[in-house]
């Protein structure tokens, strides 16, 4: 495994993955949607290809993939899963392809929290009213560390979960850059996060999951699965994930968890 994660990383060119926009029609009017649309979502003079369902909720959740290079995508069945658990429940979901396969996973940051300003902002493609003023990130093995390190610098995050998180390879897959992106994902005082990895998961010892969770600030929730790898953590999110948030944020369900998370947590959160 050690072996083929160094020839992707020196095989596959630094850059774009062909995540190219120019040619796709923009958006002119975003409504709520009753199912997933595809849309391009700008970031930095570009814009990640994503799928979209905007509800009437104050809360979106924003589903990450695992790396690109080794055919993850936003159609991998983690962020799969996760839109489909949360959107049922009613909360405006977002899952997209990263620009970028290879490289420091700064990239890759910057494409989740152009995601989030594109809910969380005044929208012109929604006549300039705001998707949504609460984000979670559910991020899966590479997007993980991305979106636990994005939270930091998404001031309408309300918490994250970091679903099989790559630490024992963090060096091919956030190349020099593993270090600054623990850094930021403890960055996260006050705000509630998941932590789940598996006794099997061939990316995470549980030596290496615990270290990383005695560096996370509370509130926090640490899972490790027995006979758990790490391609097959989906199985398990619906029912996680649904305890995780009605503990986490003091809600009874899902639904109400849609409706908006408790003032005073969220401003809680921001504070800190």
């Amino acid at each position: 495994l050690r072996q083929i994660l160094w020839n992707v990383v020196f095989v596959v060119a630094v850059g774009d993955v062909g995540n190219s926009c120019a040619s796709r029609d923009s958006c002119n009017s975003v409504q709520p949607m009753s199912q997933e649309e595809s849309m391009d979502i700008p970031v930095a003079g570009s814009c990640v290809p994503a799928k979209v369902l905007i509800q009437q909720s104050p809360v979106v959740v924003i589903a990450l993939h695992p790396w690109g290079p080794l055919g993850g995508s936003m159609d991998d069945p983690h962020p799969r899963t996760v839109c489909r658990l949360f959107s049922s429940a009613g909360c405006s979901t977002v899952r997209f392809n990263f620009r970028r396969g290879i490289g420091s996973g700064s990239t890759s940051v910057e494409d989740v929290r152009a995601v989030a300003a594109w809910f969380t902002e005044p929208n012109e493609e929604a006549g300039g009213r705001r998707l949504a003023s609460q984000v979670l990130i559910v991020g899966y093995s590479y997007g993980s560390m991305i979106g636990a390190a994005a939270a930091a610098e998404i001031p309408a995050a309300v918490g994250y979960a970091a679903i099989g998180p790559p630490l024992d390879y963090s060096w091919a897959l956030y190349i020099l850059n593993g270090a600054y992106l623990r850094r930021q994902a403890a960055d996260s005082e006050g705000r509630p996060k998941l932590l789940l990895a598996g006794t099997e998961d061939q990316f995470c010892s549980v030596q290496s999951f615990q270290q990383f969770i005695s560096e996370l600030p509370e509130p926090k929730q640490a899972l490790v699965l027995d006979r758990q790898d790490h391609f097959s953590y989906f199985k398990s999110l619906p029912k996680v994930l649904t305890e995780w948030v009605i503990s986490a944020f003091n809600v009874r369900s899902l639904q109400e968890f849609a409706q908006g998370v408790p003032a005073d947590m969220f401003n809680e959160a921001q504070r800190m």
